[in-house]
């Protein structure tokens, strides 16, 4: 490839910390804060129990910006550039202009607002740099705080999958959350 047309991965500066691209640095502090039961009690896929499988999916989640399929991003702290926490989107849909958010927080981080920032910053990326129509969200009806998150950043709950995710050996349900770029006006 070209050097003037590799693809660069964005970076946002949103004050006390910053969304940038994960890196092999990162893995260590991913699988600290994701591996903790109460981070991923509602986190509706696999969880690394090593850390090569960390590594792995650190490098899965990487890739899909290069695969045109999104674009993930590690949470960092500004100061210390310690990986807190993951927001991005995936499943890209162009011919149907849409895209899944999803989202993970490191506990001692949780309550703060950072993910409320992350949100919106990641929500005007999707509609102004991907101009995506519809971003969709999907969590488990169990995960209240995420219900309320996803509510108070001016997602809409459209209703519940029964059954639509199997986590942990079970069928569980899920909301099902979207945003439409007219949703902003």
């Amino acid at each position: 490839m070209h050097p003037s047309t590799q693809k660069i991965f964005p970076f946002f500066d949103l004050g006390d910390f910053v969304l940038r691209e994960k890196c092999d640095e990162d893995v260590e502090n991913f699988f600290a804060y994701y591996s903790n039961p109460e981070v991923n009690k509602f986190i509706l896929c696999e969880i690394p129990k090593t850390l090569e499988e960390a590594r792995h999916e650190l490098h899965y989640w990487r890739k899909i910006f290069y695969q045109n399929d999104g674009a993930y991003f590690a949470i960092a702290d500004k100061q210390t550039d310690k990986m807190i926490g993951s927001i991005g989107l995936s499943s890209f849909n162009s011919y149907q202009s849409r895209i899944e958010l999803s989202y993970d927080l490191a506990q001692e981080y949780w309550r703060r607002g950072i993910m409320t920032r992350a949100i919106e910053r990641i929500v005007q990326y999707a509609f102004d740099d991907l101009r995506v129509n519809r971003i969709e969200a999907s969590i488990s009806v169990y995960n209240i705080p995420s219900k309320e998150l996803l509510l108070k950043c001016g997602f809409v709950l459209e209703g519940i999958l029964r059954q639509h995710r199997l986590h942990l050996g079970q069928f569980v349900d899920v909301y099902f959350f979207s945003m439409l770029r007219g949703d902003l006006c």
